[in-house]
Order: structure tokens, then C-alpha cells, then sequence
């Protein structure tokens, strides 16, 4: 897969801008507030429908701009197609695919990435629903219905949390059945599809960990299910859970089990690196992860996906940048990076913001 180009309309800095990336390298260069995170935010927001940066999409809308629009053309399976996403202040955001409109669900697993900023350490010393959604993320990108089951899954609990809280209020016995059976149809899904992903990334991770540090270190991950030492997931499992602790959750107007419960743990030659590794062991181990979720992404689909790095220059040091350049020419991965051109000194194509 490979971004043959990025337009951005009234966004953020750029009033009218457009850019074509090498197939390879391009390395977006500036001083501070030229608007190179603008970019990388561009095309994060095209493939995932969200910004890493905010949760206000008014955000993105140039300022005092009414509205604002991203054009992404990209190559996949050798067919050239083009995202376009229009922002408005008082509509929100319409989303097209070849100028037919799509819904946002629809986006996913369309132009696919991976993206790694300074803040991506929150994955391992922030909320357990940051690595969630790491994995979600990852999983949505190449399977539709695992999108669906979430959603599914997210819409049940969230009415048997409603059910709780009026039960509260009006003194009723909650009727929860039906949606203890939804949660429990989904989460058997989702938690399968979690542990077989996790399953093929501690395949592909170990090798990342070691390329990127000369064997020095080796890394996995871990599943960690709310309720049980061993992860479960069947359907069975769910439902006897769900009823044993109602009690509890009616206090509580929560769901204190299923997959919106669960956690990742990250263990650096078998320990827990949220504990006993260095922040430059933590972000050499984020950006494993982030290339062995390309591999994953890459068995799954037959491609690559893009793989999107804002400001790693003060995250690496010189070997491990050599390293990483080495891996992404050898598997012709394109990669679009903010920073300093000394980063990857005399490689791929240099666009100079500001």
C-alpha cells in the first residue's frame, strides 16, 4: 500500500497544500510550527476517521475557516483510489471513497497505517483502554467484523450499564438477559480474535526487539483477562460470569467484565517493562510493537500498510535509527517521518516545510 499523494484544504496551517510522497523514504523537515505533525495527522485521520492529536475535529478546520478537507490518493492491490474527508464546523464530517459517500465504520482497513509519536509511551505506562485500543485498532484494520462485534459489544454494555442506573433510580429489578447474552456472543468473538493476534505478534515482536537493539533485548506480550488467570473465551464462560456478578455491578451502575475490562502487559527479557525497563527501552519497545503490527497487518492483507512516524529523531539513538532504516528499505515499506534531515542522513526524499 503506498500514498501517492495528500492534499489538505483549510487545515490546520495549510490553507491550500499538496504533497506527493516517495514511494520510499520522505522525510518532512522544519522548524517548529511549519506544520509537519499537521501532515502526519492528515493522513492518520484518513485512514482511522480520528486525529491522534484531539477529539474535536473542529480542531483540524483552519482557523477561521468554516470548514476543511483532506485528499488522500493511495495504491492498493495496484488500483489508485481517493479518500476524501470534508470537515465543517456545523455538520461534522462527511466521508467519501471515489466520491461516494461512505460511512465511518466503512474507512477502516481502506488506506491503512501505523503511526508512532513521542506520546505512543502512554501505551505502555497510560490506561489499560489506550492499549485496547492499540490492539482494537490494529485488528479493525484488517477485519471488518471484528469493527462490528466491538461496536456491538460497546452499544450492549453501555445499555446494560443504562439498565443498572434506572434500576437504581426506580427501584426495579434490572432486566439484564439480553444484554448479558450480546456481551457474551461478542466478547467470545473479540477476545479469540485478541488472543490470536497477540499470538502471531509475540512471533514477529522477539525478532523486531532484537533487530532494532543487536540481541540484546527480547520482548512479548501478554494477555491479561479481567476474572480469570487464563484468558477465556467461550460464550458459556461469559454468561455464568456476567450473572455472578450482578450483584456487585448493580452497585456499582457498571460492567465490570468483558473485553472493555481487559489489559496488555509487556514483559522485556520476561519482566514487566512498565516497571523494571528505562523510558528508552519503553519506546524501543513501542516501536517493535508498531513494526511487528505491520507484519501482522501485512499476513493478513498481502501489503504493507503506511507506516506514519512523527518526531522519532529524539526517540532513537543512531544505531537503532540505522537499524530501523534498514528494515523499511529491505521490505519497501513507505514511511513518511517528521524531523531534522540529519535523522536519515542523505536517504529518501527530503520535503521542506516553513
Amino acid at each position: 500500500m503506498k500514498c501517492k499523494s495528500l492534499r489538505l484544504i483549510q487545515v490546520r496551517s495549510f490553507q491550500d497544500y499538496k504533497v506527493e510522497p516517495s514511494p520510499g523514504l520522505t522525510l518532512f523537515t522544519g522548524p517548529n510550527g511549519s506544520g509537519k505533525t499537521n501532515l502526519i495527522e492528515a493522513l492518520s485521520y484518513a485512514s482511522t476517521g480520528k486525529s491522534f492529536r484531539t477529539g474535536s475535529d473542529g480542531e483540524i478546520i483552519g482557523l477561521g475557516e468554516e470548514e476543511g478537507t483532506i485528499l488522500v490518493d493511495f495504491e492498493a492491490g495496484k488500483t489508485v483510489q481517493t479518500i476524501k474527508i470534508k470537515l465543517t464546523r456545523s455538520q461534522g464530517k462527511k466521508i467519501f471513497l471515489n466520491d461516494t459517500a461512505i460511512r465511518k465504520k466503512e474507512l477502516l482497513g481502506l488506506f491503512r497505517t501505523v503511526l508512532f509519536t513521542p506520546d505512543e509511551l502512554q501505551l505502555i505506562k497510560g490506561a489499560p483502554q489506550l492499549r485496547r485500543r492499540f490492539l482494537d485498532m490494529e485488528i479493525s484494520q484488517v477485519s471488518p467484523r471484528y469493527y462490528e462485534e466491538f461496536l456491538r459489544c460497546t452499544r450492549a454494555v453501555q445499555q446494560r450499564n443504562s439498565a443498572l442506573k434506572n434500576a437504581q433510580l426506580t427501584g426495579r429489578k434490572p432486566d439484564l438477559d439480553i444484554w448479558d447474552m450480546q456481551i457474551a456472543a461478542s466478547a467470545s468473538y473479540l477476545v479469540r480474535k485478541r488472543l490470536e493476534t497477540i499470538d502471531q505478534m509475540n512471533r514477529m515482536v522477539p525478532a523486531m526487539e532484537e533487530r532494532l537493539t543487536g540481541n540484546k533485548e527480547s520482548l512479548s506480550i501478554r494477555y491479561i483477562q479481567q476474572g480469570s488467570d487464563s484468558p477465556r473465551y467461550d460464550m458459556e464462560w461469559f454468561l455464568e460470569q456476567l450473572s455472578r456478578r450482578r450483584e456487585e455491578d448493580a452497585r456499582f451502575c457498571h460492567t465490570s467484565l468483558g473485553p472493555h475490562r481487559d489489559d496488555l502487559r509487556f514483559l522485556l527479557n520476561g519482566l514487566d517493562i512498565s516497571a523494571y525497563g528505562s523510558q528508552g527501552q519503553q519506546r524501543t519497545a513501542i516501536l517493535s510493537m508498531k513494526l511487528s503490527e505491520m507484519e501482522f497487518i501485512r499476513k493478513e492483507t498481502g501489503e504493507y500498510p503506511v507506516l506514519l512516524l512523527d518526531d522519532i529523531g529524539s526517540e532513537l539513538d543512531r544505531s537503532r535509527r540505522a537499524a530501523l532504516l534498514s528494515f523499511l528499505t529491505e521490505q519497501d515499506i513507505q514511511t513518511l517521518v517528521t524531523g531534522t534531515e540529519k535523522m536519515f542522513e542523505g536517504e529518501g526524499k527530503v520535503v521542506a516545510l516553513g
